[in-house]
């Protein structure tokens, strides 16, 4: 959710790719893509073909809908607001979302696709407006790893943008054409895991983030040094989080493809651990965050305030968030 409308902000795609979970081979690869038809794959999620809560027998961890909501307030009255409702597909497949956004008043509808080829790999992001195709993200592979990924913002050229990388064992290196900036990713040799982003520019380091995790996989800390310093921390239930299935094969490529934007907060703790979130701290203060659960003890909702992952989101607004999860039994 990186790109804004000409006229009105709207919240693009979430995008995230997925960790490569497989015992570190020499190289970050994409994780093995099931064969399936461009687009909309037959075969099962082949991380999780079949994925059902083992406390709960019987009672499917598959998603049939999510909803994210997020509200803005600076002031009362001054409210900003989106609603992001992700497709599914019945193999557990993250296909599209479409979401409705509001702000001063005025609401935007866009629909973000995302096509995938033959192998079942991401290929494309396209973004739609009013039914107007206004900005696309193109994914290049060599022998599965990403090596360009090129957005085009169909109404203002000068958004545009295109990343290159450099693969060198579990090391990823991030060159921004007509830049000065670099951006070095350094993943777990054993899990894959983001574990160290480094920001430079003209060759020299200006922001460092270091990411760890629990025995469980679940994303604990990440510590921010340089500019826009932070300390982010998570606590977790002890239940199994629904996204992480049906977003597993988008997580690579959101950790190529950000630059501490996305509007989703705090999402590679959120969609990627193994467990939900039920607190999210920073330096500016706690979360306040209440989950709901069914009689199968699968999450169905989770909702209250939250403060911004984003360095851009001024410490005086109020961030209220609201999840929605349905499931297909």
């Amino acid at each position: 959710m990186k790109k804004v409308h000409t006229y009105v902000s709207i919240l693009l795609l979430l995008i995230c790719f997925s960790c490569n979970n497989e015992p570190y081979d020499g190289d970050i690869i994409i994780e093995t893509p099931t064969t399936g038809t461009p687009t909309d794959p037959t075969n099962p999620d082949p991380v999780n073909p079949n994925p059902t809560d083992p406390t709960t027998p019987g009672a499917s961890m598959q998603l049939a809908d999510y909803d994210y909501i997020k509200t803005f307030t600076s002031t009362p009255g001054n409210e900003t607001s989106f609603t992001a409702d992700f497709v599914i597909n019945a193999n557990n497949q993250f296909l599209a979302q479409n979401t409705t956004f509001t702000f001063l008043g005025t609401t935007v509808n866009g629909t973000a696709n995302i096509l995938r080829d033959e192998n079942s790999r991401v290929t494309q992001v396209r973004t739609t407006v009013d039914g107007t195709i206004v900005n696309r993200t193109i994914v290049t592979y060599n022998l599965d790893k990403i090596t360009e990924i090129r957005y085009e913002d169909l109404q203002d050229s000068s958004e545009d943008y295109t990343f290159t990388f450099i693969h060198l064992n579990n090391v990823i290196t991030r060159t921004k054409e007509n830049t000065n900036s670099t951006t070095k990713f350094t993943f777990d040799d054993t899990t894959n895991k983001l574990i160290l982003r480094e920001t430079m520019e003209n060759g020299n380091v200006v922001k460092t983030e270091t990411i760890s995790y629990d025995t469980n996989g679940n994303l604990s800390s990440a510590v921010i040094t340089g500019q826009d310093a932070n300390t982010f921390t998570y606590s977790y239930d002890t239940t199994a989080n629904p996204l992480l299935s049906s977003l597993n094969d988008l997580y690579l490529f959101s950790i190529l493809n950000d630059e501490y934007d996305d509007q989703y907060e705090h999402w590679q703790a959120i969609i990627y651990s193994t467990n939900n979130v039920t607190s999210a701290n920073t330096l500016q203060g706690n979360s306040n965050l209440t989950i709901e659960y069914d009689a199968s003890n699968r999450i169905i909702s989770r909702n209250g305030t939250i403060f911004s992952s984003l360095p851009s989101i001024s410490n005086d607004v109020t961030i209220t968030i609201d999840e929605q999860f349905q499931y297909i039994n």
